[in-house]
């Protein structure tokens, strides 16, 4: 059995087919199709037309509020304003006419990690997405946690910082590459709508601008990515450094009150940033100055994990939420 499986992210929307033995055929990518309901649609549409006699359904990891049994989007992500409070499932299924699955994207990487990833010896585990922003999922006895309103793992949410109860003390501006680049393009003057999360940024910028320096010169036109943010970093750059402090700062607060509250065995690390080599041991070596002065006990100490999928993980979960739906055959 396979399917064409979508990982919608903020910047771009990987996709690809995996079968039911955890195994990614071949994927790709294209960018973000965030301009409206329509454009999400030609997206599917256009690709499951490419591929619709090699495969047996669709299923979609989407950033946002998902309830996946009946499908529906009730808002949150980069995809809130075209997908909330409709039905995902339904929509896909009905216009490719064919078996389809919808899954909250952190809940998709938790998923994979249970299957056949870095959880599979474990009973309990939590996995952190990081990405475009960071997603996450809880796994309790084998099985996702979805919580009230299906909002578990919304870790973007969380308190990281204190800065007077502002927006800037949510992880997803510490800990997510949006927020990364947000920072450094109003430190650096660079052009927040060059970047290719643009019209996402221009549109936090009418709330978070009040807390960064306003320049006098026309911005530059230089593009921020993960690969650009820690080339700056290795390079010692004065401005990267201060995004990686904050970064990492802002980790070990979440990482540290996931393991308190859930108590653990294994806190896996996956997305788009759990590629740079440097990350995991960073992490760790921040973990162990926390841990040395505020005294914690080594029965609260993270067990991090590397992703076994890393940034591919959201497919492969996406994968077994559709197998989970609808069996093998």
């Amino acid at each position: 059995m396979k399917c064409l499986v979508f990982d919608f992210g903020g910047s771009s929307v990987k996709y690809g087919i995996v079968d039911d033995q955890a195994k990614i055929l071949f994927s790709d990518k294209l960018p973000a199709p965030l301009d409206s309901e329509d454009t999400f649609m030609e997206a599917i549409k256009m690709i499951y037309g490419q591929h619709k006699a090699e495969v047996d359904g669709i299923a979609l990891s989407l950033p946002g509020i998902i309830d996946s049994e009946n499908g529906m989007h009730y808002g949150s992500g980069a995809y809130s304003r075209i997908l909330k409070n409709k039905n995902v499932m339904e929509m896909v299924s009905q216009a490719c006419r064919t078996k389809t699955t919808v899954e909250n994207d952190g809940k998709c990487g938790a998923l994979s990690e249970a299957w056949t990833g870095a959880l599979q010896d474990v009973r309990d585990g939590v996995v952190l997405i990081l990405g475009t922003g960071i997603g996450g999922g809880v796994i309790i006895d084998k099985k996702i946690h979805r919580g009230f309103n299906f909002s578990a793992g919304e870790f973007s949410f969380t308190v990281t910082k204190f800065n007077g109860y502002t927006i800037t003390d949510e992880a997803w501006v510490n800990v997510g590459i949006v927020g990364m680049t947000y920072k450094l393009c109003k430190w650096k003057n660079l052009d927040i709508s060059f970047q290719d999360a643009g019209d996402t940024l221009v549109k936090y910028d009418k709330l978070l601008k009040a807390d960064y320096p306003m320049h006098t010169q026309p911005p530059k036109k230089i593009k921020v990515d993960g690969k650009q943010i820690f080339k700056w970093i290795d390079e010692g750059d004065e401005d990267a450094l201060k995004v990686y402090e904050e970064f990492m700062s802002s980790m070990v607060a979440l990482i540290h009150n996931i393991q308190t509250c859930f108590a653990p065995p294994k806190i896996v690390i996956g997305g788009g940033l759990s590629r740079v080599e440097r990350l995991l041991p960073d992490i760790e070596n921040e973990l162990k100055k926390f841990y040395t002065r505020c005294c914690i006990p080594d029965t609260l100490f993270a067990n991090l994990q590397r992703s076994r999928y890393l940034d591919e993980c959201n497919l492969l979960g996406a994968m077994y939420s559709f197998i989970e739906r609808y069996g093998r055959w």
